[in-house]
This record gives C-alpha cells, sequence and structure tokens, in this order.
C-alpha cells in the first residue's frame, strides 16, 4: 500500500478521542497514555517511548502556556 494510500485510509477510518489521560510509571517514569474513543467501550493505554514522552509533554506545556495567555 503506497504512503498517499495509508493516510487516505485511516482519515476515513480514524475515530474520535472522547478521553486522553497522561500518566506516568513510577518505577521508570514512562508516560502512559490512557484513551477512550468514542466507539470503544472500554479504554485502551500506549506506553511510549522517553522521547515520545518528552516531545507529548512539551506539546501539552505549550498548550497550557497557550492558553494562559
Amino acid at each position: 500500500m503506497l504512503k498517499k494510500d495509508r493516510v487516505a485510509h485511516y482519515l476515513e477510518t480514524a475515530e474520535r478521542l472522547e478521553l486522553l489521560i497522561p500518566t506516568f510509571d513510577p518505577a521508570n517514569g514512562d508516560m502512559i497514555l490512557v484513551f477512550k474513543t468514542e466507539a470503544a467501550n472500554g479504554g485502551r493505554s500506549l506506553r511510549l517511548s522517553p522521547e515520545l514522552g518528552a516531545e507529548f509533554r512539551s506539546y501539552i506545556f505549550r498548550a497550557m502556556r497557550e492558553k494562559a495567555n
């Protein structure tokens, strides 16, 4: 499947995110994202690499600063 086809597929099948809770594993500091989509009955979680977790935290802090201004 070509990259353009994959993007089109994901755009067609994307579910709306209903809930997103960032949390941390106290044992090793990994960020864990707990999320629920509109179509799901239960939630799911993803463990982020330290690099991706740091990038996600920077997005959260930037959004908080922009909202405060």
